[in-house]
């Protein structure tokens, strides 16, 4: 799920990228012989594979470039001799900051939520996340953030908020899900406030479909938006405008 980021809109994490849960996450142990791991290279078209003692403890990770750096020196060596250091990433850590701009490693291990090693994400993975997700994450993020200011004029105060939303330990606006927004517009209480003079039930449903949308995405169902969800939520964003424009 896409944790709520205040007024930055949607943070990624490292879970919102497919390849943090694998269904199969290929890997050799320490006892494999090179052999046996240079034909997974050649079965796979992969870079890297992990190395793992058990299904909850790395022991390093094997690359294209060791194996072949270990061929060329043509002594017989051990899949020990080339196993590399490797860094872990926690499920729901900051893409940023498993991934900074500068000094970024080349790969990580995933562990999950129970302690195991769900997959292995690649700067490359991170780089295509980015151009792929950056769109609709930019949809997202700014209707949520127009929604939450909305809601905070109209419940000024936390007790308010709180009110409208059902969330008794809610502390501020940027902490409201979409599935809270949508309960807080659904009530006669915050409605009143703000005042619009427009159908309730239209609007509450419009919203209905956005967050239906943005759980879709959030969840990695779809990969990306359809043309229709896509215009569905710049069409969202674009009442929002309207709406507050009049104030």
């Amino acid at each position: 799920m896409l944790p709520a980021n205040g007024e930055r809109g949607i943070t990624l994490r490292i879970e919102h990228l497919p390849t943090a849960r694998l269904p199969r996450l290929v890997s050799v142990t320490p006892d494999d012989t090179l052999k046996r791991v240079k034909t997974l290279f050649t079965r796979h078209r992969y870079a890297q594979f992990p190395v793992l003692t058990d299904s909850s403890t790395p022991a390093g990770a094997v690359t294209r470039k060791s194996i072949m750096s270990a061929d060329m020196t043509g002594r017989l060596l051990t899949l020990t001799s080339v196993t590399e250091p490797v860094k872990l990433a926690s499920i729901d850590e900051e893409v940023r900051k498993v991934f900074p701009t500068v000094g970024a490693p080349r790969f990580v291990l995933v562990r999950d939520e129970g302690g195991l090693i769900s997959g292995i994400v690649t700067l490359s993975d991170v780089n295509k996340a980015h151009q792929k997700l950056s769109g609709p994450y930019i949809l997202i993020g700014e209707i949520e953030s127009r929604l939450r200011k909305i809601l905070n004029r109209a419940c000024a105060t936390i007790d308010e908020l709180r009110s409208a939303t059902g969330r008794r330990a809610v502390k501020a606006p940027h902490e409201l899900t979409m599935g809270d927004l949508e309960r807080a517009f659904s009530g006669e209480e915050c409605w009143t406030r703000l005042d619009w003079d427009i159908d309730q039930d239209v609007f509450t449903g419009e919203l209905r479909v956005v967050r239906k949308i943005r759980n879709k995405f959030a969840h990695y169902q779809s990969g990306q938006l359809s043309e229709a969800e896509e215009n569905q939520l710049i069409e969202f964003l674009g009442w929002l405008e309207e709406l507050t424009a009049e104030r």
